[in-house]
């Protein structure tokens, strides 16, 4: 029963594998799962996911095991019909068709080998793309950071100038501070000695004023007097004595003056 059962599972295998039954298997299981659709779900559930016979996982071997076994049978006749029918060698062998079970099973080192050639091929070209990759990133990563090292070396240099720059403009800024603060002292200094000599000049105008106005003064005053005295010499002496007397004092005030003028040389 125990080789029955083996047997049966083979076929169904290589059937499923290079024939059409596999789509005639997923219309059974449509089938199925429409029928359990319409009936109780949970119940039907439990019912079709009980322990398989087969242990093979699928959904309904466990309870057809018998029916699965009668169709291996039938593909069994079905597979050495086309054999005998279609070709001289047999289908195990036959590299350009169907690939069963059995050549999988015995030339697994070539596929292995054809497997593990590509992987290596297709590894190896990974491998040197990945190279040139990171070649690339590297020249890549190489080049922004010159280009880094230029941009700070060219702000650095900037800072400087502006630093230095800056430093001028203090420097000039803080002497035109002082040169304006030396012109503030000496402007100060030329308006407190103009204010004085105006102050000075002031006084002097005035006092020269004063000198003026009591020259004139006594001017007036010696005038009235002259005049009084000529009035009183007009009553002892006549028109002409008094012009010859005026004439006469006229001289001796010339002289005298001449002869101060010429003491004070």
């Amino acid at each position: 029963m125990m080789q029955m059962q083996t047997l049966g599972s083979l076929c169904l295998f290589v059937f499923l594998h290079h024939h059409s039954v596999l789509s005639l298997y997923h219309k059974f299981l449509r089938f199925s799962l429409r029928f359990v659709l319409f009936m109780d779900l949970p119940s039907t559930f439990n019912f079709l996911t009980q322990a398989s016979e087969l242990g093979c996982g699928f959904v309904l071997l466990g309870y057809f095991s018998r029916l699965f076994n009668f169709v291996g049978l039938v593909l069994i006749f079905g597979i050495c019909l086309k054999i005998l029918r279609f070709s001289d060698t047999p289908i195990f062998w036959n590299p350009t068709k169907v690939h069963n079970l059995d050549t999988q099973l015995k030339s697994p080192a070539k596929c292995d080998d054809g497997v593990v050639a590509s992987e290596e091929k297709e590894r190896d070209e990974n491998l040197e793309d990945e190279v040139f990759d990171v070649m690339s990133l590297r020249n890549l990563v190489k080049m922004e950071r010159q280009r880094y090292h230029a941009a700070c070396a060219e702000i650095e240099k900037e800072r400087l100038a502006a630093s230095t720059a800056a430093e001028e403009a203090m420097a000039m800024i803080l002497r035109l501070q002082n040169e304006k603060s030396s012109v503030e002292i000496q402007a100060n200094q030329f308006r407190r000695m103009v204010e004085e000599r105006q102050e000075y000049d002031q006084e002097v105008i005035e006092s020269l004023r004063w000198n003026v106005v009591q020259h004139e003064s006594q001017k007036s005053f010696l005038e009235e007097q002259l005049g009084i005295y000529k009035e009183k010499l007009r009553e002892f002496m006549n028109d002409d004595e008094i012009e010859l007397l005026e004439g006469a004092d006229f001289t001796r005030e010339f002289c005298n003056f001449s002869v101060e003028y010429d003491d004070a040389s």
